[in-house]
Formats: structure tokens, C-alpha cells, sequence
């Protein structure tokens, strides 16, 4: 499962990029709107074998690679959890603002929906996180359900396709686009 974008490449993770990951991943400020806050290398060691094993359903998060430079800058992917779909990503914060988060979340969301035919994909996140919200908003997903500081987001395949119309519309025509 290897995926490209204009800027990006999505691949598989090896368990040789766990010292990278794991830097990402012990940072508070990538990690600060995640529940469990930084997590140190062991976890990141127990997450990582995760995703691969879950490679072979088509499922797991991808490393994010941006061309520019070839460096390993987060990861972003479709997991299950709970008998639900839920899609996450981190990426380090040097590289944020730059609209590659939400390029990252469409190709892998577009892979669930169009390779996996899943018919839905949730995320969360904390309520204070506007900005993880506004781009959750901005791939298809409207808000579900709130438990205590989270909520809860999620988007059909119908709903993802309409935004991604949207957003191809406003790039064919020049029009201002939040990334």
C-alpha cells in the first residue's frame, strides 16, 4: 500500500523507522491534543507492530514522507477500533500549516472508501482541537457525539466524495481553499 500526492509519499512503515517515529511521537507539542499526551518509545515500538500487522487488511498507518527532502514527517491512517473505522495522523510541527495534513488525510480516506469499500470512517479528537475540527469538516465528517473533553466525528462515502467535489471545484477555479 503505497499512495502519492503532489507533495507527499504514503508507505508502509518498517520497524526500522521506529527511532524517528518514536521522536515524532515523545513530542509535546505533535502529541498535545492526543489523549495520552507523548508517548515514550515502547509504546511507540507496540503501536508500530500493530500497524503492520495490520497491513495485510489493507488497514494501519502509513509513514508520511514529504518528497521535498525525503524525510519522515508523521504518520496518517485508517485503523479499526471498536467495531468502527477511525482515521489518525500526527505530523511533526515544523511541518505544519502547510496544508499537508489534510492532503495526507484525503488520500488515505479516499483509499479506505474507493480500495477498502468501507462505508464509514470516524475520527476524535479533544474538544478544544478547532483546528483538527475545521479540517475534519472540511474532508466530509460532521460531528456524532461528545463524551466528556471528546468528540466524535464521522463521514460516509457519500459525504467524503461531495467534499472532495467542493474542494476540486474551488482549486479548478482558483477560489481561496483551507487546505
Amino acid at each position: 500500500m503505497n499512495l502519492e500526492t503532489k507533495r507527499l509519499h504514503l508507505r508502509p512503515f518498517a520497524l526500522s523507522d521506529l527511532d524517528v517515529l518514536a521522536d515524532i511521537c515523545a513530542r509535546p507539542d505533535t502529541r498535545g491534543f492526543a489523549w495520552e499526551g507523548p508517548k515514550d518509545r515502547s509504546s511507540v515500538a507496540a503501536e508500530l507492530r500493530e500497524w503492520i500487522a495490520e497491513y495485510e487488511n489493507g488497514l494501519g498507518s502509513l509513514a508520511i514522507i514529504y518528497k521535498e527532502g525525503g524525510e519522515l514527517i508523521g504518520h496518517v491512517g485508517v485503523s479499526r477500533e471498536e467495531g468502527r473505522y477511525v482515521l489518525s495522523y500526527a505530523l511533526r510541527k515544523d511541518h505544519w500549516c502547510m496544508g499537508l495534513a489534510p492532503e495526507a488525510c484525503r488520500k488515505i480516506m479516499a483509499h479506505t472508501f474507493d480500495e477498502l469499500e468501507m462505508d464509514e470512517i470516524w475520527t476524535r479528537t479533544r474538544a478544544g482541537n478547532s483546528a483538527w475540527r475545521s479540517m475534519m469538516g472540511r474532508l466530509g465528517m460532521t460531528h456524532r457525539e461528545s463524551a466528556g473533553d471528546t468528540v466524535h466525528y464521522a463521514a460516509t462515502a457519500g459525504d467524503f466524495s461531495d467534499a472532495m467535489r467542493e474542494h476540486e471545484r474551488k482549486v479548478e477555479f482558483g477560489m481561496p481553499i483551507k487546505r
